[in-house]
């Protein structure tokens, strides 16, 4: 009997549990990244490296198809934001399986996705438009009312998300859309509870691994999240049924897709969707109270094997991040009280005393976070904001005046 040889696979980006993953189901892993962000640990958790001095996709592209003839790649994977498009390039053009380039454009595209969705019958519709000149974002506040969202329509990690709830604030935004005309789009503001669905895909089969509870603070920066979510059967049915939809209709068909969805008094709408695990650390939340992880499950899948059974660790998991007024970080106490409160599992202080907190506008301007466990959701919510608010950060304003945060 013939000894089927291994699978070459490139992995673009990210850390090393996915390679070591794919090298314990057999595969030959080739890692590409920078070099900056190649370490020892990339070193023992894979076969070869291509690294280049960034993350130029014409460039990837040009050197993996010269490193295809020498090296074949079986598959191309990441679960990085910033290789998606590559990674799809890639496939496409050496004709290997995957999520095809069209869908993970739809996906980095908020304008080209909303087009496509509403031309779809059944689908969870948003009201949008893609903005060309100042005059558009009048016309479209108009049109959808008060409040407007306004987001970059490439955008990620809530950045550059701002809510429009007055003539003023309309106005002022006419000014950004005539700097960066086709940049951003403007939606209609959904009213209500916010969660993402984390989801792995075969053959455009789309598995539901968990549901996500999210809160969002200042410029809708997402501040915590909770899994399980706190809903009901009928509530989950329904945010089950929209997440696939929309998936169908973008025409995913393997891999990890992490979709955000607000439901309204109409029903649930999809705000955006990713083609990777969901960020903030939603990854570690849904494999303590799964025993799933979609690394785990990518390097499985994309292996050819079936996946390891999944063993669960917590009934529930929350994370909740730390913020702070802006200024002049001048003192930061209280993390080894967080660490060691009931049910604490890790922390990640992100703001040290010389740094400078900015005003709230994006995932990037918080200033750490805590994970806990709990036996239910609200537990773990519970311990989570109890621990982090021994932390305190004092920022000193332009002004002078200190002022305390927790």
């Amino acid at each position: 009997m013939t000894e089927t040889a291994p699978r070459t696979v490139l992995v673009l980006g990210g850390g090393t549990r996915l390679p070591r993953a794919l090298r314990a189901h057999g595969c030959h892993v080739v890692y590409g990244g920078t070099l900056a962000e190649f370490g020892t640990a990339h070193r023992d958790a894979c076969d070869e490296a291509l690294l280049l001095p960034d993350d130029d996709g014409d460039a990837w592209l040009d050197r993996v198809l010269a490193l295809h003839k020498a090296v074949p790649f079986d598959r191309v994977v990441t679960v990085r934001e910033r290789f998606l498009t590559t990674a799809a390039r890639i496939r496409d053009a050496l004709g290997l399986a995957g999520n095809p380039l069209r869908t993970v454009l739809l996906l980095k595209d908020k304008a080209l996705m909303r087009e496509v969705l509403k031309g779809t019958p059944g689908s969870p519709a948003v009201r949008a438009a893609l903005l060309r000149t100042p005059d558009d974002l009048a016309g479209f506040a108009a049109r959808a009312g008060l409040p407007v969202v306004l987001k970059p329509r490439d955008g990620s990690g809530s950045q550059g998300i701002r809510v429009l709830r007055s003539a003023a604030d309309v106005e002022r935004a006419a000014r950004l859309v005539a700097e960066t005309p086709d940049a951003l789009l403007a939606e209609e503001f959904l009213d209500g509870p916010e969660y993402s669905v984390e989801s792995f895909s075969r053959g455009g089969e789309h598995q539901v691994l968990a549901v996500t509870e999210k809160f969002t603070g200042d410029n809708a920066v997402e501040i915590g999240h909770v899994v399980p979510a706190r809903i009901d059967a009928a509530r989950h049915a329904a945010l089950v049924s929209a997440t696939r939809a929309f998936l169908d209709a973008i025409a995913l068909t393997e891999g990890p897709a992490h979709t955000e969805i607000i439901v309204t008094p109409a029903g649930p709408r999809v705000v955006e969707s990713h083609d990777r695990p969901g960020g903030d650390g939603i990854i570690d939340l849904v494999r303590e109270v799964t025993g799933a992880d979609v690394r785990d499950l990518l390097a499985a899948h994309t292996a050819g094997v079936q996946p390891p059974p999944p063993v669960p660790t917590a009934e529930a998991a929350a994370t909740w991040f730390l913020t702070a007024p802006p200024g002049l970080v001048t003192e930061v106490t209280g993390w080894q009280a967080a660490a060691t409160s009931p049910g604490v599992l890790q922390t990640d202080p992100g703001t040290a005393p010389g740094d400078t907190v900015p005003t709230l506008s994006s995932s990037e301007d918080r200033c750490g976070s805590l994970t806990a466990l709990g036996t239910t959701p609200d537990e773990a919510l519970e311990r989570a904001r109890a621990a982090l608010a021994k932390v305190h950060i004092t920022t000193q304003p332009v002004s002078g005046e200190e002022t305390p945060a927790s």
